[in-house]
């Protein structure tokens, strides 16, 4: 279930009119961008698989937030920029990509917008309601070569063929990391999916004995099936591990 809320009501009415629907659109992205930087604006709710999350303007940014953190383009936008410049992916030669987890496409943003890389991307993404967001919010739509899985893909990694240059994994029910991405097999199914002298990024997420229990076992797999397994530690609880 998908509804527009709160002051972006009348932009929604004004945006079903047949005409001046560019010129509204704009108008009021540049006012609720401006606003923004004094206080956070509220688009929209929607109903997903981990609760209820907000697309919201915050200082200056466009965002998708759950209950108890960023999901996209906001802290979780600044692990990826940082991910990606610590392990030099604009100088890499990168084939192509598989991102496990599309939240509203912050990666996909980054390769494609940010870093200029045109790369086919293949996503599996569980929950349909963030592919609706992604594509209605964050122009998802507007990418090319990009290839969208719906699957769950603890399982998805094991069935597909293909062997990547990249593997982003951002699996995550909210805060928590999601079912399945901590065990042996997992570790086992990215490896296979790896090309020969490609690389891993999985981030995860530690605020707590127990998250931080989980991130090591992470760590703890990967060491078992890749030759080389770094960790890098962004925005404070994530932890980042790139294996190759």
């Amino acid at each position: 279930m998908y509804r527009v809320i709160g002051v972006n009501a009348a932009a929604k009415v004004l945006l079903d009119r047949p005409a001046g629907v560019t010129f509204v659109f704009v108008w009021y992205e540049g006012i609720f961008r401006w606003l923004s930087h004094f206080w956070p604006i509220r688009i929209a709710r929607a109903e997903s698989a981990m609760g209820t999350v907000e697309i919201r303007w915050e200082n200056g940014h466009k965002v998708l937030n759950s209950s108890n953190g960023n999901q996209s383009f906001g802290s979780l936008h600044e692990v990826w920029v940082q991910s990606f410049e610590a392990v030099g992916l604009k100088e890499r030669p990168i084939g192509n990509v598989l991102l496990l987890g599309l939240g509203a496409g912050s990666a996909i943003h980054i390769i494609r917008h940010d870093l200029r890389l045109r790369i086919p991307i293949t996503v599996i993404e569980m929950d349909p309601a963030m592919v609706r967001i992604a594509n209605e919010h964050f122009g998802l739509g507007d990418h090319r070569d990009v290839e969208l899985m719906q699957g769950d893909a603890i399982v998805q990694v094991h069935a597909l063929k293909e062997r990547f240059v990249l593997v982003i994994v951002d699996l995550f029910n909210d805060l928590d990391m999601a079912m399945g991405v901590d065990t042996s097999g997992f570790a086992h199914g990215l490896r296979d999916r790896c090309a020969e002298g490609g690389m891993v990024l999985f981030n995860t997420v530690e605020y707590d004995r127990h998250s931080g229990a989980r991130c090591d076992r992470v760590l703890s797999n990967l060491k078992k099936v890749f030759s080389s397994v770094k960790e890098f530690k962004f925005e404070g609880v994530n932890r980042v591990f790139v294996a190759q």
